[in-house]
């Protein structure tokens, strides 16, 4: 008896482009150092013991999530069984209390964030309340986007989102933070609302504005999944409140590094590093004034380190 010839594929894999031997290499990167165990962080040093600076684990955790993202929903999105796991377990490693344990002591402010303080506040260990978007803005999409690539609901489960305090040494026993995507989202609203809609504060007492584009992003997201109407009523909102304080777009052509709440006082960019930051995110909503101010933004600044230009 002949065989019946199975018809032709229709989708040649040949004819879309591949990962290179760098891409795929980075992805493989990834995944080495998301599968260490917890409390391992071999290759993700930073230069502050205490997370403090810009390499800190929640910053190396979260671009990587956002590369896995890009590289699934635009390059491979047939691909699940390689990025949902990844992206599921660099957000275990987000939730890990070595990532977000430094905002007890940051809680406490200093004069380097606000130089009027002349005492300490009393600190708090929930990562989420109040300020610390650097912190649960990333969080917030990084859950965000899982939920939009993968169409999972696991973190838009109540109690979904776990945060267990319980030093050793300090403290009057165990403390535990519950969230959700949607309780951690409606924190961060209150924190901009507090805050007149400028942004919620990285720091204490300080508000940048790169910090606060990832959270914007993803209620976009939530508001795709659930019709809801968030972006649409904040977007207005936080745009006046720049304009009441001189403009998003400052004299010298840069986006402000930050605000100083309690000084009301704007910190003008010297450089075009915040700025190229906050425009690599901001391009997701606003393309069309980041594609105008690019070419003048990109050229024309000048370095001086060690007093040498």
């Amino acid at each position: 008896m002949g065989s019946i010839a199975s018809p032709p594929c229709p989708i040649s894999p040949s004819s879309y482009p591949s990962l290179t031997r760098e891409q795929a290499g980075h992805l493989r990167h990834f995944h080495n150092l998301a599968a260490q165990l917890d409390g391992s962080w071999h290759h993700m040093g930073s230069q502050e013991p205490l997370q403090e600076f810009l390499d800190a684990y929640r910053y190396q955790l979260a671009t990587m999530a956002y590369a896995v993202g890009v590289s699934h929903y635009h390059r491979q999105p047939l691909l699940r069984s390689v990025y949902k796991p990844l992206m599921r377990r660099l957000i275990h490693k987000m939730l890990c209390r070595d990532v977000w344990a430094y905002w007890f002591n940051t809680s406490l402010g200093g004069v380097r964030t606000d130089p009027s303080r002349t005492s300490l506040r009393t600190p708090w260990a929930d990562p989420i309340v109040r300020e610390n978007i650097m912190y649960s803005g990333h969080l917030l999409l990084m859950v965000s986007l899982y939920a939009m690539l993968f169409d999972d609901d696991e973190f838009e489960k109540e109690g979904s989102i776990v945060f267990n305090w319980d030093p050793l040494f300090f403290g009057l026993g165990p403390e535990k933070f519950t969230y959700d995507t949607a309780s951690l989202e409606k924190a961060i609203l209150k924190e901009m609302e507090r805050n007149g809609y400028v942004g919620v504060c990285c720091e204490p007492n300080m508000v940048f504005v790169v910090c606060n584009q990832f959270p914007m992003i993803a209620m976009r997201y939530n508001d795709i999944r659930h019709s809801t109407n968030t972006i649409p009523t904040l977007l207005p909102k936080y745009q006046d409140a720049w304009k009441a304080k001189g403009g998003m777009v400052r004299s010298n052509g840069l986006f402000p590094d930050a605000w100083l709440e309690v000084q009301d006082h704007v910190l003008s960019a010297s450089d075009p590093g915040w700025t190229a930051w906050a425009s690599a995110f901001m391009n997701t909503r606003n393309s069309s004034l980041i594609r105008e101010l690019y070419p003048k933004q990109a050229e024309g600044y000048l370095t001086t380190i060690n007093g040498e230009t």
